[in-house]
């Protein structure tokens, strides 16, 4: 059995580029998130987002809302 990689090869070098840096933004996103996660001491958050690969979506949600509010926010 043999597997035709033929399309592969048609796609075009744009679609590379854009493949790898989003590749690049979502390893970004998720050492963000899981450097947060480690420095607040949430081992639970640390580890699902070790093992789950959302595609960026579940790092960005927990550096959106797992934000200190600002002390001078109420200023």
């Amino acid at each position: 059995m043999q597997i035709d990689i033929t399309p592969l090869e048609s796609l075009p070098t744009e679609f590379y580029v854009g493949l790898g840096i989003a590749l690049v933004l979502i390893t970004i996103l998720k050492g963000c998130a899981m450097y947060r996660a480690a420095r607040k001491e949430s081992k639970g958050w640390f580890w699902v987002l070790l093992i789950f690969n959302t595609l960026g979506i579940l790092p960005l949600l927990y550096l959106i809302f797992s934000k200190k509010p600002s002390e001078d926010a109420g200023e």
